[in-house]
């Protein structure tokens, strides 16, 4: 997992880690972080660990890699490919989805932009992957302009993605293909 710490010129991007929990608690406990994500915030240390448990499950087996993003030695928000894919019987996809979270204090600050690049970058250069694909619920602007500044195409809005908190979320995707990641 050593050779996936990555650095740019302001943040050190390494490898989540079992020990990271007391890290991760303040953050994924707050339910203003979780509330425009998939997950719920987390009640107590145990849960923070078991998704940890998972994400480290999920890395061991190549589907998927997450990433503490550090700025000024601070920890302050978690970046990941997920649901890697390469092959699914006879056919090529060499494809991943991204997620990511950061602190409200660090907001506005350009990290996950920073951030972001360069996970794409080891993506396409380092895992050879063929695209990207990301989502955001249709209310989360911040998401969304991130998500433009990386570069990603909008593709479609789908109604009631998925249910959360009894609500119905609906949810705007996008994609990047190695051959318009290229053009840059």
């Amino acid at each position: 997992m050593n050779d996936h710490i990555l650095k740019t010129e302001n943040l050190l991007l390494r490898p989540l880690s079992k020990e990271d929990a007391p890290m991760l608690w303040p953050y994924v406990s707050n339910p203003e972080i979780s509330k425009d994500m998939s997950w719920q915030a987390h009640k107590s240390l145990s849960d923070t660990q078991a998704f940890i448990d998972d994400v480290l499950k999920s890395m061991a087996i190549g589907k998927s890699i997450t990433w503490c993003v550090f700025y000024k030695d601070k920890f302050c928000g978690l970046f990941s490919l997920i649901s890697i894919l390469r092959t699914h019987r006879s056919l090529t996809y060499d494809r991943a989805e991204l997620a990511y979270w950061i602190g409200p204090e660090f907001q506005g600050k350009g990290i996950m932009t920073e951030a972001g690049k360069k996970v794409i970058d080891f993506a396409f250069n380092e895992l050879k992957l063929h695209k990207l694909v990301v989502a955001h619920h249709t209310i989360n602007d911040k998401s969304k302009g991130l998500i433009l500044r990386l570069g990603f195409k909008f593709l479609y809005e789908e109604q009631d993605s998925f249910m959360k908190n009894g609500e119905w979320i609906s949810c705007r995707f996008y994609e990047l293909s190695l051959k318009e990641y290229s053009k840059k």
